[in-house]
């Protein structure tokens, strides 16, 4: 009977009976394990996949809200480089020294950029990572046309993440524009500067002489061939004999050779780096021993 009750086959010993018995309250006791062991992991590991899954996010806030400083500091900056110009005509109507007009236009920029910048950001400043919302952001390294055409807005903050942790707190940030007031070029400094400039002149590699003027026949390379035997009577256009060139000249002992009309040298080979006119521009106190050229000079 208790064969039945069991749901044991009919015909079982009590042995066997007692081996099944056993062997299914082992597989009950496995299973109870196996549950608990999962439920444990999951208690650990859950919160600390959540901790680090929002602060990651976090992370991205930070750099979401530096790119918004940036960006609003670049229009407030733009926008004050603009107004320069306004007050720089005001000096000159007013009659008032540059610095006095500088220092407190520069002294009032700076709670203008703190409005733009505050009203650019809105309620992300309250809401967001900044510590301690508009109250946490420092202008005091700021320097905004000061006695200069200088605008360097400096934004000091501190950020924090979503939940605090050892090596993992609020930390500084800085935002910055740096930027030239949009003030022109002044003419009258530039011609003078241009009245003071030393006399630019034209040389030539291997020249021997300076030019005042680009368009010197003597620059102008004009070469031509001419028989050896013939070279004592060649003259140049200036009326100076020919001599053997320093670099291919030696050894010629007949044969065409190369002149210019305003050379000195002949030439054996027309590739000869004494036949290679480069010319550049230099101050008039660098040409050297050079002498000026009886040409343009």
């Amino acid at each position: 009977m208790k064969c039945r009750q069991i749901g044991v086959v009919k015909g079982t010993s009590y042995k066997e009976y007692k081996k099944i018995k056993r062997t299914l309250l082992q597989v009950a006791q496995k299973g109870v394990s196996l549950s608990a062991s999962i439920t444990v992991e999951a208690s650990i590991v859950l919160p600390l996949f959540i901790f680090f899954f929002t602060n990651i996010m976090m992370a991205f806030n930070i750099i979401k809200m530096q790119c918004d400083m940036e960006a609003a500091l670049h229009q407030t900056g733009n926008e004050l480089a603009l107004f320069a110009f306004d007050e720089r005509c005001a000096e000159g109507t007013l009659g008032i020294e540059d610095d006095g007009v500088s220092t407190v236009a520069g002294a009032l920029s700076v709670f203008y950029v703190k409005g733009k910048v505050e009203n650019y950001l809105g309620e992300e400043l309250e809401k967001g990572c900044v510590t301690d919302g508009r109250a946490g952001l420092s202008y005091l390294p700021s320097k905004i046309m000061l006695g200069n055409d200088i605008i360097d807005i400096v934004i000091d903050y501190k950020v924090h993440p979503l939940i605090s942790l050892i090596g993992f707190e609020e930390f500084p940030v800085e935002a910055r524009y740096y930027g030239h007031a949009w003030t022109g070029y002044d003419i009258s400094e530039g011609a003078a500067a241009d009245e003071n400039e030393e006399e630019m002149v034209y040389v030539t590699e291997h020249g021997e002489v300076y030019h005042r003027d680009i368009n010197c026949n003597h620059l102008k390379l004009s070469i031509r061939s001419v028989s050896l035997d013939d070279i004592e009577k060649e003259r140049s256009i200036d009326g100076s004999k020919y001599y053997p060139c320093e670099y291919c000249g030696g050894g010629i002992s007949g044969g065409n050779v190369f002149i210019t009309d305003y050379g000195i040298r002949y030439h054996s080979s027309v590739n000869c780096a004494g036949l290679k006119r480069k010319i550049y521009t230099v101050p008039i106190s660098e040409v050297g021993g050079r002498r000026p050229c009886s040409g343009c000079g």
